[in-house]
């Protein structure tokens, strides 16, 4: 099967949630005997010298990338308030893409266009125009839905109102474009489920974030007494969970387990976060090697209270055998036990209760983190999703 996979931003290589994601189902799809072929937008938030990637990796996607200046544009997000459209999609509608894409299709033919992302929308009468492949929405999350969570948390009146603008015509976009496309691979069930409420009646499937195990290994001696977050900061969610971790829960925890210490790291590291460094708290812009930070601490927190679609730092945390704190929303389409493979709190005071119990009783550290791994597994297998969701497009195309 000959598979085109269209991207917001070159998945290699893989840092951070969005990123992991692609190259985990590249990997997937590949390994099932899938022949891949990438065209990705190469931002300037995540540019990408694609001539230098590993050579393996160029082999397996064949990858070509098109240049985004991807920052946001004041005067342009201004003028777009009174235009009625979706900020968020006419970024990335772009005439140079447009062109490699049609160059593509007329070069090869392809069973399958995956779209990572809403945002790849805007190309599918020149797929359909050009090609008879079926084309697949890949829902990362329920992109509206991440905004409207946010305008709900927001306190200053004129950025709620803004958030919610930006989420309501995010999901008019979504509501018109769901079934543009002949099929979608959600990652949750909770997407599911939303996306059939927003109107959805194309084939849905469910192809979760998988990991190759091999590749995820416990740390030998963390420290038990390091509480760690790791995540792209120029994700609002994360900057919101982090900025109501250090001042709501973190002043509970130290006042009640003073040796304990804190590692923030993640690209764009806002500055009001980077003044808290202190003796006790280590903050990071960025580090070279996630596995090797992730591995080092005792204790995973994913305080998210707005987001959507699936946390992929944690099912790396579990795969390697980390203890993880997290809310309700953090812990979305992944379905663990409570109490078996990670702690789940709501509120900051339940959320620092969790922390304080796991620095004071480090046996319950391993206990969670060796159930957490076993559960990752059994249930989010990289090849098994890949081979699940090959069956998926060929029926697809025998309809």
């Amino acid at each position: 099967m000959n598979i085109l996979q269209l991207c917001i931003r070159v998945p290699y290589p893989p840092v951070d949630g969005g990123s992991i994601a692609m190259y985990h189902m590249q990997q997937s799809l590949h390994e099932n005997g899938a022949t891949l072929k990438v065209l990705s937008f190469n931002t300037i938030k995540q540019l990408a010298d694609i001539n230098s990637l590993d050579k393996d990796y160029l082999s397996m996607t064949r990858i070509e990338g098109i240049f985004l200046d991807n920052r946001i544009n004041p005067f342009a997000a201004l003028f777009n308030i009174f235009t009625g459209e979706s900020y968020h999609i006419v970024r990335f509608i772009r005439r140079d893409f447009e062109e490699k894409l049609i160059e593509i299709l007329k070069k090869e033919q392809f069973d399958i266009v995956q779209l990572e992302s809403l945002y790849m929308i805007p190309y599918i009468e020149t797929i359909r125009k050009y090609s008879t492949a079926n084309v697949v929405l890949r829902t990362h999350n329920i992109e509206h839905l991440i905004w409207k969570r946010l305008s709900l948390a927001a306190t200053n009146p004129l950025r709620k109102w803004y958030l919610n603008l930006l989420s309501e015509r995010l999901r008019h976009y979504e509501q018109l474009a769901l079934n543009k496309v002949d099929a979608i691979v959600a990652m949750t069930p909770e997407d599911v489920k939303i996306l059939r409420d927003l109107g959805t009646e194309v084939p849905l499937t469910i192809a979760p974030v998988g990991v190759n195990i091999n590749e995820y290994h416990p740390f030998p001696k963390p420290d038990p007494q390091l509480v760690f977050h790791i995540g792209a900061m120029d994700w609002l969610p994360n900057q919101e969970s982090v900025d109501w971790f250090l001042k709501s829960i973190w002043p509970i925890v130290i006042s009640k387990v003073p040796q304990a210490k804190l590692a923030l790291a993640g690209k764009k590291m806002p500055e009001s976060v980077k003044s808290k460094a202190n003796a006790q708290i280590t903050v990071s812009d960025f580090v070279p090697d996630g596995k090797a930070f992730i591995g080092r601490g005792g204790i995973m927190i994913v305080p998210l209270l707005s987001g959507s679609g699936m946390r992929v730092k944690i099912i790396e945390g579990m795969a390697m055998g980390k203890a993880i704190v997290t809310t309700s929303i953090g812990v979305e389409g992944i379905p663990g036990k409570n109490g078996s493979e990670f702690l789940l709190a709501d509120t900051a005071e339940e959320f620092a209760e969790r922390v304080i119990l796991l620095l004071q009783q480090p046996h319950l550290q391993e206990e969670l983190g060796n159930n957490a791994r076993a559960f990752v597994m059994k249930s989010f297998n990289n090849l098994q999703i890949g081979k699940d969701l090959m069956t998926f497009y060929e029926n697809l195309k025998a309809d």
